[in-house]
């Protein structure tokens, strides 16, 4: 039961369509199936350790207004930040080569899905805020309720990123590397435009 509920939980947070869920899409059309689990893996993994910290006692130190808001800003800047490597990024031809060219950059789905998740305030204070409710209303009484929850969490990551996965997959098909690189400046711009209205509330808290 535990389980079931955290899937339903998790998928209120995937639902809300943010940066994450952008960058997947993208990641498995230029740079493959593979390259995109990797990503989901290592959002998975930010996912993980934001719900430990939560159930630490994170949720308490981000309802101080002040902190709450220097995470917003903080966040809103790094995602400012991947948004221009997006627009910035150089015309490549949608090739199976680069797979290896993503690696040797640096930029690895893994870690690219880790420092995206890592930057993404609302990740946090999401799960700081659903951890934080839980614990103090005794919804889950014992440990092992609350780790069936936290799995349930983490199965609905894998479970709809992948899907998302699966589809940039089936677009990446049709779209020639004109289509490809104008998705680099869509998603820069939605990032970007993601991060204003993060620096907004930031700025308001």
């Amino acid at each position: 039961m535990a389980i079931w509920e955290g899937l339903l939980f998790g998928m209120l947070l995937q639902l809300s369509v943010g940066p994450v869920c952008m960058a997947v899409w993208q990641r498995s059309i230029k740079d493959g199936m593979r390259e995109a689990l990797k990503m989901i893996v290592g959002v998975a993994s930010v996912d993980a350790a934001y719900m430990i910290a939560a159930i630490g006692g994170l949720s308490l130190l981000l309802q101080i207004p002040l902190v709450k808001g220097v995470v917003l800003i903080g966040g809103a800047a790094i995602l400012v930040w991947f948004g221009v490597s997006s627009l910035r990024s150089k015309p490549v031809e949608h090739t199976p080569e680069r797979n290896s060219q993503t690696e040797k950059n640096g930029r690895g789905g893994f870690w690219y899905g880790v420092m995206l998740t890592l930057t993404n305030p609302l990740t946090i204070l999401f799960w700081s805020g659903v951890f934080g409710s839980l614990m103090a209303s005794h919804t889950l009484p014992d440990s092992m309720s609350l780790a069936g929850f936290v799995v349930g969490c983490l199965l609905s990551t894998f479970m709809f990123l992948t899907g998302i996965a699966v589809l940039g997959q089936w677009m990446s098909r049709f779209l020639n590397p004109l289509w490809i690189n104008r998705l680099d400046k869509m998603v820069g711009v939605f990032l970007i435009g993601f991060a204003i209205i993060l620096l907004q509330k930031g700025i308001m808290s």
